[in-house]
């Protein structure tokens, strides 16, 4: 009598290494980390298996790592100051720490009265330190959000930068205002002209007929306090109109003027009560022709 095999036992030796069903959304889901090389060895490989399979699933991980790679390019290297590190290394002291112990899952069984009594706390490897729930949940919610990580990432490296370079995206020395200076900087028509302010400091004016913009760099101006504030004017024939405010902001401070430039127009910069004033009530620290 001949014997004949169960397909159902081919079937089930030729996936043996592929995932089961409810895990493929989390290896989907690990595409991000993978882009981002957080995996660790044994998950990198069940992911690569996994796209080697499914060239659709392929295509996603390639999507994830040209993200990945448009993230590493979004802003230039810079070397970060050595306090960074011991600010970064206080706060993970900070935070509470979970024993490997507490991580026990409630839905295991009780162990039978027979069982042999655990070993002494003290025989345990702490080399081999294994994750605590918080740790595996944390994981398991970043694997199964991948837009998170992106986002994450983005916000880390904004983060990070803002932190070592000291400025942020807004305010007048904000990388808006520097990256608006210098494209009126580099325009191939731009002018400029430097006043120094009667009680100290100096002024620049950078000017473009081409872009219709100008833009003021001031350099060692003092502090007017919370009640006061520095006003931009521009003035022609019909008078001063009003091209925004800036607060000093150390050594140097960046200020693109709002509102058209006309060549012939004068700047001129006044001291006024705390949010701006739409007409000067103060003579002008400098005026500066075009």
């Amino acid at each position: 009598m001949s014997e004949t095999n169960d397909p159902r036992d081919e079937r089930d030796e030729r996936r043996a290494d592929e995932p089961a069903p409810d895990s493929f959304e989390a290896l989907r889901g690990a595409l991000a980390a993978h882009a981002l090389d957080a995996l660790d060895a044994e998950e990198r490989a069940a992911v690569e298996r996994a796209l080697a399979a499914d060239p659709a699933l392929r295509d996603e991980a390639d999507g994830f790592a040209e993200t990945s790679a448009l993230l590493a390019a979004a802003v230039a290297p810079v070397e970060p100051p050595p306090a960074l590190k011991s600010r970064l290394l206080a706060q993970l002291d900070a935070l509470p720490q979970q024993r490997p112990e507490a991580a026990a899952t409630t839905a295991a069984p009780p162990a039978p009265p027979a069982a042999a009594a655990p070993e002494p706390e003290a025989a345990a490897p702490r080399h081999a330190r294994e994750p605590g729930r918080a740790e595996r949940v944390a994981q398991h919610r970043w694997f199964q959000r991948p837009g998170a990580i992106i986002a994450a990432a983005a916000a880390s490296v904004a983060l990070i930068a803002g932190a070592i370079i000291g400025v942020g995206w807004a305010g007048p020395n904000g990388w808006g205002a520097q990256r608006e200076m210098a494209a009126i900087a580099e325009a191939s028509d731009v002018q400029s002209s430097t006043h120094e302010v009667d009680g100290g400091g100096a002024v620049t004016l950078y000017w473009s007929a081409e872009q219709g913009r100008s833009g003021v760099i001031v350099e060692g101006l003092p502090d007017v306090g919370a009640e006061s504030t520095y006003e931009l004017w521009y003035i022609d024939d019909d008078g001063p109109q009003s091209a925004g405010t800036f607060d000093v902001q150390g050594e140097e401070t960046w200020r693109v003027l709002d509102g058209a430039f006309a060549p012939g127009v004068e700047v001129g910069v006044t001291v006024e009560p705390a949010g701006g004033s739409p007409q000067p009530t103060s003579d002008p620290i400098v005026v500066i022709p075009t």
